[in-house]
């Protein structure tokens, strides 16, 4: 009994050394009195993907032993970082087990994203953090005693190892039946990896994607599983554990938005594809499906156990658009996030139905959100418009192939109709821009709005035409 009384006590004073520590560092970094400004978590990942691309131009990287041209380098690292996965070579061709490893971390780093590194800057800088900002990383979404970022950081962490480890389990014995070898381990480890943070880089060779497992459900599923549940954000995840009445209207949009996107994809690539397009035709009804299930989760991450190139055009624009749309808001999905487009439907319902505000499930949606909504959609079409021009400037190609790899770097999806091995350095650099831009601009714009105070008087209104 005194013993275990010894123990405990010893154990207390751990935690109780660490914990003082901890603030200890914490108030050090916080005397600098440094406040936290919109353009610092993209420095963060800028500086990232320059030590990523340093050590992937090194020649001990690639298994030819050369050195990998700069831009090629800073387009992987890019590519990787931000979740993206179009890539300028095969990545099991080009690059040894040091630059897949490199590549691995980089996603990793990416993966845990822009909550946990603008959750970290809070916390060190004092919880400086604007309303729009702590609202955009989800603190405002968080039970009211629970608005801490160390407790953010700490459920981030905690989801990320569930979801791996998971993955990982499942993925594990599937590889080593396949073949008993260090080899099988790590390309377990490096899927899992690629999938829970919606990647899309793979080590199948040939740039062919996923397009071998095409007849194995079994690991499809798997990720796909883990591809959509890396799309849904840990803050809907964790609400999810509540009764559904007490579901935030946030977490209520992801999960009609989520499950209409998951059916549309579905209904894209099986009834699609199977009356006009090439890609799904040489298998059976049930593979078919299971395809198209898969295909239709990695809207968000990438891989494909078809050639893109072969889809129809109606595929294509449908495709365009599942990308436009995303993930949830703080996931590692890209586009403009489910929540914009949630927001957008309800404007419109509301604009038919002649109401003044835009409400849901008994709930005004602030008009601070809606225009929020309205910014982030309108600056994304014009991005992708802008992109579209500047590539096609650069490249001599097809119309729909640029829009399509344009689209997939915005979007940060990594899907491509084989253009983006085959562009100059300058198409690379534009591609590098806009994945740079899809995976950081909602969260600078967040970052950037500032907290003014309501004016207590308003302007005269004047009408404006409309249609």
């Amino acid at each position: 009994m005194e013993n275990r009384s010894v123990e405990n006590n010893l154990s207390k004073s751990v935690d109780d050394n660490r914990n003082n520590r901890e603030i200890f560092i914490i108030s050090q970094v916080r005397s600098i009195n440094i406040s936290p400004k919109p353009w610092m978590i993209p420095a963060v990942f800028f500086l990232i993907i320059l030590l990523g691309a340093f050590f992937l131009s090194l020649p001990l990287a690639s298994e030819s032993g050369k050195s990998t041209h700069w831009i090629d380098s800073l387009f992987t690292s890019t590519s990787a970082v931000c979740v993206t996965g179009l890539i300028r070579f095969d990545t099991a061709e080009h690059w040894n087990f040091f630059g897949e490893l490199v590549i691995a971390v980089l996603i990793q780093a990416g993966g845990l994203g822009v909550t946990i590194y603008a959750s970290a800057l809070l916390l060190l800088m004092g919880n400086k953090l604007g309303l729009r900002g702590r609202e955009f990383l989800g603190f405002e979404l968080m039970d009211s005693g629970n608005r801490d970022a160390r407790i953010l950081i700490k459920r981030v962490m905690l989801f990320v190892i569930i979801l791996e480890s998971t993955t990982l389990i499942f993925l594990l014995p599937w590889f080593l039946l396949q073949e008993l070898s260090l080899v099988s381990i790590w390309k377990s480890l490096f899927y899992t990896i690629s999938a829970a943070n919606n990647a899309g880089f793979d080590l199948q060779g040939g740039k062919e994607s996923m397009q071998g497992f095409i007849n194995n459900p079994y690991p499809l599923a798997i990720m796909s599983i883990s591809t959509f549940i890396g799309s849904m954000s840990f803050i809907t995840i964790f609400n999810l554990n509540r009764s559904p009445k007490k579901w935030t209207l946030d977490t209520k949009f992801v999960c009609i938005g989520m499950g209409v996107l998951f059916v549309t994809g579905i209904c894209v690539f099986f009834i699609g594809e199977s009356a006009s397009g090439q890609a799904l035709n040489q298998v059976n009804i049930g593979t078919r499906l299971v395809n198209a299930l898969f295909l239709s989760a990695n809207r968000t991450a990438g891989m494909t156990t078809i050639d893109l190139a072969l889809i129809s055009d109606s595929t294509t624009a449908m495709l365009l658009l599942l990308m436009f749309i995303g993930g949830a808001s703080t996931s590692v999905a890209g586009g403009i996030k489910i929540g914009s487009l949630m927001v957008s439907i309800i404007v419109i319902i509301s604009a038919f139905q002649g109401k003044h505000r835009a409400s849901a499930f008994g709930r005004d949606i602030p008009s601070a959100i809606v225009l929020r909504a309205v910014a982030v959609t309108m600056l994304g079409f014009f991005t992708f418009g802008l992109g579209c021009w500047a590539l096609q400037l650069s490249e001599n190609i097809p119309f729909l192939p640029i829009a399509f790899d344009v689209m997939s770097a915005l979007a940060n999806c990594g899907w491509s109709q084989g253009i983006t091995s085959e562009i100059s350095k300058t198409g690379t650099l534009i591609l590098t821009a806009l994945m740079f831009i899809g995976r950081l601009g909602s969260l600078y714009i967040a970052l950037s709005i500032p907290d003014t105070p309501q004016r207590r008087y308003q302007f005269p209104e004047e009408t404006v035409r409309i249609g």
